[in-house]
């Protein structure tokens, strides 16, 4: 029988999806959704009130909130009179632009479920007990409440109140900024400090744009050439990139290639005895060979040590703004095709499921996860080229610096600053801001929050099978647990059983599948 009450637990991006697809397509009768912010429908990195400055790492036409309209956030914003038909669908907006999407399509959602006669709870609270009884109703708990429902979808998103680094005294003369969304804490970050950012995902590239954002003083000018020039003004900053890799992210493509794989996909990597499961030499080989079919020479060994050969840290940096420089021009000159962004991105779909399916052999997945995890993501999670423009600039200018190989970081009382180990040297650090993240796949961990906790204990959620497997144990065609009858996951849990997206599309397509699995019944549309 189909749920007639559905508990959405978590209204971010991946809820508001699930709300507006069960209200659109499905026959419910009843909604509970919970929100620990109080704010339905931006999450956590899309809140209207953050920052300009950081920008969206998917272009304009490919966000959505359902996987079969890629272009419905193009579409919202060409209606809207401040942007227009001349908008710029392979450009990147503000996060907080998207946020406002949301929060309209959480409204129509909640409109849509009026028109209709289903009824919609609204829990601004953290939920933080879940069971399941005999009969597999899953009752949920919150500070002064709980319900009984039919079916929960868990679509949380980061711990953030996890943080693996000490505050500084509160007499030191040192700033620690644990978390860069909705906080003013930049604003005491003198515009004479040298600040050492931790991570090199997109959220520090973000953080590189708030430091050095026009209400600082300075500028970057366009040159004929396309690049940029920067102009300080008052803003004597400087950056330190620190992470364990050093890799800077690839660009999205201006004019993405037209891909024809016949090697790197699922049936190009299986054995003809259908028996065998593919080795990451399988799929090295099976991407080399795309890449000569297409015209592309790629070298095996600059894309698995880029900085191969530098003896220091100032080799790095000159590395890292050659490797910069190449990264802007694969993704713009003619003849420079930025082959292994479009690869990934046309593989997207098959890749999640060649791993649900357990294409790969287990021993190969630990490899990925352990060696190349973060190469493949400095293809698959692109940057902006708006972005890397300013990177550029910034290197150039001798104000933003590379280091690989980051160590232990601690606070030191003797010298009251931290100090952060690299790959050749030790940095002192008064200034330091951490963009690592605030994922914990381990679900034993003591940091988890309050649900996860006791979804463990009740052994309703559990790890996938294998050595220190993150993430949690789910069945990969319907997102259930393992370990429940009704309770499926639909948030970062599955980067642990699967891989590492930050496309909207395959977020949303999650969680066509959770749905369609939940009901056991073909989507039906509106209009029918």
């Amino acid at each position: 029988m189909a749920p007639k009450h559905v508990a959405i637990v978590g209204c971010g991006f991946a809820g508001t999806s699930a709300f507006y697809q069960i209200v659109d397509q499905y026959p419910v009768e009843e909604l509970t959704i919970f929100e620990r912010s109080g704010v339905f429908g931006p999450g956590y990195p899309y809140r209207p009130e953050d920052c300009p400055d950081y920008l969206l790492n998917n272009t304009t036409d490919s966000l959505c909130l359902t996987p079969r309209n890629r272009r419905a956030f193009y579409t919202w914003l060409q209606s809207r009179p401040e942007y227009g038909p001349d908008l710029d669908p392979r450009g990147n907006l503000p996060r907080r632009v998207f946020g406002e999407f949301l929060s309209e399509a959480f409204e129509a959602a909640r409109l849509m479920a009026a028109v209709k006669g289903i009824k919609v709870t609204l829990v601004p609270k953290e939920a933080t007990v879940m069971e399941e009884h005999p009969d597999g109703r899953v009752r949920i708990g919150w500070d002064g409440g709980e319900t009984t429902v039919d079916a929960a979808l868990l679509t949380t998103g980061r711990c953030t109140d996890v943080d693996p680094f000490p505050a500084p005294p509160e007499d030191a003369n040192a700033t620690y900024i644990a978390n860069h969304i909705c906080t003013d804490a930049f604003d005491t970050v003198g515009l004479d400090a040298t600040v050492h950012i931790l991570g090199a995902s997109l959220s520090s590239y973000d953080v590189i744009n708030r430091l050095f954002s026009a209400e600082t003083g300075c500028r970057f000018t366009e040159a004929e050439d396309g690049n940029l020039t920067f102009e300080p003004g008052p803003n004597n900053r400087h950056v330190v990139l620190c992470s364990r890799s050093g890799r800077l992210k690839a660009l999205q493509s201006q004019k993405p290639m037209d891909i024809q794989r016949t090697h790197f996909t699922p049936e190009g990597l299986t054995p003809a005895s259908g028996t065998e499961q593919a080795s990451l030499a399988d799929v090295a080989a099976a991407i080399l060979q795309e890449a000569e079919d297409h015209g592309v020479t790629l070298s095996a060994s600059a894309l698995t040590d880029p900085y191969a050969g530098c003896a220091d840290a100032e080799a790095v940096n000159s590395r890292a703004g050659q490797l910069l420089d190449q990264a802007i021009a694969a993704s713009t000159e003619e003849g420079r095709p930025n082959f292994l962004v479009d690869l990934f991105s046309d593989a997207q779909i098959d890749l999640w499921d060649g791993w649900a399916s357990d294409l790969l052999r287990t021993d190969s997945k630990a490899q990925y996860r352990s060696k190349f995890e973060t190469a493949f993501l400095s293809y698959s999670a692109p940057c902006p080229l708006s972005t890397a423009r300013r990177l550029q600039a910034l290197h150039k200018a001798g104000r933003l610096t590379v280091r690989n190989g980051t160590k232990e970081v601690y606070w030191s009382e003797a010298e009251h600053a931290y100090h952060l180990g690299h790959a050749h040297g030790v940095d002192i650090v008064q200034t330091l801001v951490n963009t690592t993240g605030s994922l914990v796949r381990d679900l034993t961990s003591n940091q988890q929050p309050p649900l996860v906790q006791s979804l463990v204990s009740a052994g309703l959620l559990g790890a996938p099978a294998g050595e220190n497997a993150p993430g949690a144990a789910v069945d990969m065609e319907t997102f259930r647990s393992k370990l429940a009858r009704n309770i499926y996951v639909a948030n970062m849990m599955l980067w642990g059983p699967g891989f590492f997206t930050s496309s909207a599309f395959m977020m949303a397509l999650v969680v066509e599948r959770v749905l369609t699995g939940l009901f056991a019944l073909e989507p039906v549309t509106a209009s029918s």
